[in-house]
């Protein structure tokens, strides 16, 4: 691919229309009336949030993934449905409010993540910490996931995030190495690989048993072959749970569709991964969090 020339700048009548097959058939409305009422005083879910095509599946299984940190994000990635505004100062109730929520779906594995929050001098990562410590305290059995925004690559914040010791730590790269500049500006795809090779190198030294994990997004107009390379590196660097699922435009971002994938490509994405060492979730729909739960159970 010619890195020189945006990929992405494709005239809307060459563009690809969304198939039929390419739905959850579990109605949305069993989102909207039972997160009508959990008690979330104020925090959202990424399954609001980001417009997550499974939530209704998910919140029917007792699943969701809860923002910390508000639902504003410092950032402008071209992909992502969550809200640019001024964040709010940090809830200090949240660890509370978090509980509540745990306790009412009577979750035993609950995804924890937030907005980027650049505006904070460790970004967050000192509430992910004291959230999951609550938690801890009077919920030992529920097993907890950290879906994390990149700490502007701030050792500090990723020690933080360790000291946690979550079941899972799961940063999203994205996309292979020849999208990276236009998918996330601001970011790069070796810093995410540095990510992933600092707290590899801190979890194993402090003998903590705590899984890496790295989410993807297909139909960007990647090669398989860049989509192998990429699993091999997160592979070399220490993750191994890996998610991958289609990109699908949210209304109002301007990064554009390339091409809807089919299930024998994920199927062969799958079993390519597992030749490596990965568990990998791999479906059309699959997102971060999908069948979170499934996939640390499977590995155990």
């Amino acid at each position: 691919m010619n890195e020189s020339r945006n990929p992405f700048l494709v005239s809307a009548d060459r563009l690809p229309k969304l198939p039929q097959w390419l739905r959850n058939s579990f109605p949305k409305y069993k989102f909207d009336k039972l997160i009508k009422d959990m008690p979330l005083n104020g925090m959202t879910t990424v399954c609001e949030e980001a417009k997550c095509p499974n939530r209704g599946e998910c919140i029917s299984r007792g699943i969701v993934t809860v923002m910390i940190l508000g639902s504003e994000c410092t950032r402008a990635c071209t992909f992502c449905a969550v809200e640019r505004n001024t964040p709010l100062p940090v809830d200090p109730l949240e660890p509370q409010k978090m509980l509540d929520m745990v306790n009412y779906m009577k979750a035993k594995y609950v995804v924890i993540t937030a907005p980027t929050r650049d505006d904070l001098f460790d970004g967050g990562a000192s509430q992910f910490r004291k959230t999951v410590e609550h938690i801890r305290l009077y919920r030992p059995d529920v097993k907890l996931e950290l879906l994390i925004p990149d700490f502007q690559n701030q050792h500090y914040a990723f020690d933080e995030i360790i000291s946690a010791e979550p079941e899972m730590i799961c940063f999203d790269i994205q996309t292979v190495k020849a999208l990276y500049k236009w998918v996330r500006p601001g970011f790069s795809y070796d810093k995410a690989l540095e990510l992933f090779s600092y707290f590899n190198t801190e979890i194993k030294a402090k003998k903590l048993n705590i899984g890496l994990k790295s989410g993807v997004m297909l139909g960007l107009g990647e090669r398989p072959e860049e989509i192998i390379e990429l699993m091999k590196e997160l592979y070399s660097h220490g993750v191994r749970y890996i998610t991958l699922g289609q990109y699908l435009k949210p209304a109002e971002m301007p990064l554009p569709v390339i091409e809807y994938i089919e299930e024998d490509i994920y199927q062969y994405y799958q079993k390519r991964g597992q030749e490596l060492g990965l568990w990998i979730q791999a479906s059309p729909l699959t997102r971060s969090s999908y069948m979170a739960d499934h996939l640390h159970e499977s590995a155990l």
